[in-house]
């Protein structure tokens, strides 16, 4: 007998196509309709989100899910040594971008910034990470700050945190995947950033390691963050199941782990695949039901990365597998034969699913490969 996930693939979900949106970027830029759409499994060309030639990442919903956070390089004052790396914001049913931010006053002109993580509650509050460094040594930043400001006025800000600071018993030098969790509370990624200065054939400079999910508390007076118990070495996570849980992924395994909200003992809530020479490179939950991405890459096998060993994207097919957290089912949703699916996003308050499509790693570890990035949205049901 077919369980509830089994069922749900073969009617709801398979009597409608994947729709692959694509939305204009530049300020602009025009909505154009869908090309073509896809099966859920289908293998034909995807339909790209943003019109700029330069790279697109780090998807993020808006907290009431009326539009899409993203990251993006600024060429247009591209200076010796790299661009400044931006915050975006999308309208959820695609179009023009209806804000961005870019730190790119003339006293930065000797210094880059980037903003690896950000979160957009619906009163406009924006929770965000910028890290800068001088642009001659831009692989090692100088100045990492979680921030708390108006999205209306991004520097009327206050410093949440600077950046290493010490969590339970691991050192967070980056945080990643914001997300607010109530007025004054959010939740993120922990991690572990590693600057890869060297001649490697994929020109590699960043690697993340995942340390642990992050409980924040902002009051007026203080800011307390604290580790999720359960959750060392996540790579991805996700709030599941009316928020009573969290699951997450780990670097080298495809099981798919949970733990309750609070924290606590982890257990195997999946085996999301059994392919071999994978890494789970996201994961994203609604009610019971979650989406991970799976990309055939080989990691960095060292803690201190270096030329000897260099990472790679596998010959093989990257995923969005749907898993089932009451029977533990994964069953493919989209497949590619090139360029990786990572950091799936779906919206709470749509179901509709944002995933990242290209040749960076979402938060896992970063390289500048030779083809663009690009966001793609596929709309499920």
């Amino acid at each position: 007998m077919a369980d509830a996930l089994t069922s749900l693939m073969r009617g709801h979900w398979l009597r409608s196509t994947v729709t692959l949106f694509l939305l204009g970027c530049g300020h602009t830029d025009s909505f154009v309709s869908p090309a073509s759409t896809l099966g859920p499994s289908s293998a034909g060309p995807d339909v790209l989100l943003t019109f700029t030639a330069g790279q697109n990442y780090w998807p993020s919903w808006t907290e009431d899910g009326a539009g899409i956070l993203y990251a993006f390089v600024d060429d247009s004052q591209a200076l010796l040594n790299g661009s400044h790396r931006c915050m975006g914001l999308l309208p959820a049913e695609g179009g023009t971008r209806l804000w961005e931010w870019c730190d790119n006053r003339a006293v930065m002109r000797d210094s880059l910034t980037s903003f690896p993580a950000f979160a957009l509650g619906a009163d406009g509050r924006l929770l965000y990470v910028e890290s800068a460094g001088v642009r001659s040594l831009a692989l090692v930043p100088s100045e990492t700050t979680l921030w708390l400001a108006d999205s209306a006025y991004p520097f009327r800000r206050r410093a949440v945190t600077t950046l290493p600071v010490i969590i339970g018993d691991s050192t967070i030098s980056w945080f990643a995947d914001l997300e607010w969790t109530g007025p004054s509370t959010f939740i993120g990624l922990g991690q572990r950033y590693v600057p890869a200065a060297c001649i490697c054939p994929r020109g590699l400079d960043s690697v993340f390691y995942g340390e642990m999910v992050v409980h924040g508390t902002i009051s007026s007076q203080a800011t307390s963050l604290l580790p999720v118990d359960g959750t060392a070495g996540a790579t991805s996570y996700a709030m599941a199941e009316n928020g009573s849980t969290i699951v997450f992924t780990q670097r080298n395994t495809t099981n798919l782990l949970k733990v309750p909200a609070v924290g606590g003992a982890p257990v195997i809530a999946a085996v999301v695949t059994s392919a071999s020479g994978v890494q789970l490179l996201g994961v994203s939950c609604k009610g019971s039901m979650c989406i991970v991405a799976v990309g055939p890459v080989t990691l960095w096998a060292a803690a201190a990365p270096g030329p000897a060993t260099d990472p790679s994207i596998n010959l093989g097919t990257a995923e969005l597998r749907l898993v089932s957290l009451t029977t533990g089912e994964s069953l493919p949703l989209l497949s590619r034969t090139s360029g990786l699916l990572s950091s799936p996003l779906i919206s709470r308050t749509s179901g509709d699913v944002v995933v990242q499509l290209g040749q960076m790693m979402g938060h896992l570890q970063t390289f500048d490969a030779p083809s663009d990035l690009h966001l793609y949205k596929a709309l499920l049901p």
